[in-house]
């Protein structure tokens, strides 16, 4: 299973390639145009991921993005690049800094029954001093499961634009793309959504950021089973309870 993220020291690496290349993200995608500002991207100290504030004090990403109780660094500039200290053009960045708490049923390879799939892998960074601005909608519980054949989605991201055997530089701007759910893989569709990649999709960096229909999110973006992200990938769903209990427990101040 390959694991959506960038390490911190090929985030390094590649900022300084990112001098003579142009920063784009998500495969296939477009520029988000300031359509989801609630978006931003996580550093953290296994590198980059994405994430959505969902409350005033709230971001939500994946759980496998860092240990526990890490400091956080949230950036929700569109081109997050000179807030995460690479070359893109100067702005005010809008950082903020907070706690990272996982699901305590976060457990890489326990899913389902299913070898090498994680579980639970959902987590919320809490940021004392709040995050202005707008924020995404949460969905009731069960809404995947009435989501109509071949749904179309947007997911949203900060990752690498091309295949990452190509390259692996090309990231810290918000992409978005469209895609649609495909039909679930027995015990996995309880857990997560199947999105086709076919003609774009997430990948590395894109870890933890929102699939969404309108503001309201549908997933996390977990991972890939292809190592160039093509075919299918895979968004953790928040739709079902031991999720939604986790992420409602937190936002009413509780910790779990």
């Amino acid at each position: 299973m390959k694991r959506l993220l960038v390490l911190a020291a090929v985030v390094s690496a590649a900022f300084a390639a990112l001098a003579v290349a142009p920063a784009h993200s998500i495969i296939g995608g477009k520029p988000d145009g300031g359509a989801h500002p609630y978006v931003g991207a996580v550093l953290s100290p296994y590198g980059l991921c994405t994430g959505t504030k969902v409350a005033e004090n709230y971001v939500l990403t994946a759980a496998h993005c860092m240990p526990p109780l890490s400091p956080a660094l949230v950036v929700f500039n569109e081109d997050a690049r000179f807030a995460m200290g690479g070359p893109g053009p100067f702005e005010p960045p809008m950082v903020v800094f907070g706690t990272f708490i996982p699901h305590p049923g976060w457990c890489p390879g326990c899913s389902g029954g299913v070898p090498g799939i994680d579980t639970r892998d959902v987590a919320l960074i809490h940021v004392p001093n709040g995050v202005p601005g707008p924020t995404a909608a949460l969905p009731a519980l069960g809404f995947a499961d009435r989501l109509a054949q071949r749904q179309v989605v947007t997911s949203v991201g900060y990752g690498v634009r091309l295949k990452p055997k190509d390259v692996t530089t090309e990231f810290g701007e918000r992409y978005t793309v469209e895609h649609t759910v495909n039909p679930g893989n027995g015990p996995i569709g309880g857990e997560y959504l199947k999105l086709s990649a076919a003609r774009g999709g997430v990948c590395a960096g894109d870890s933890g950021g929102p699939t969404l229909i309108g503001d309201t999110i549908v997933g996390l973006t977990a991972f890939s089973v292809n190592p160039n992200c093509a075919g299918n990938t895979y968004a953790q769903r928040i739709d079902i309870a031991p999720v939604r209990s986790f992420i409602d427990a937190v936002l009413a101040g509780a910790r779990p």
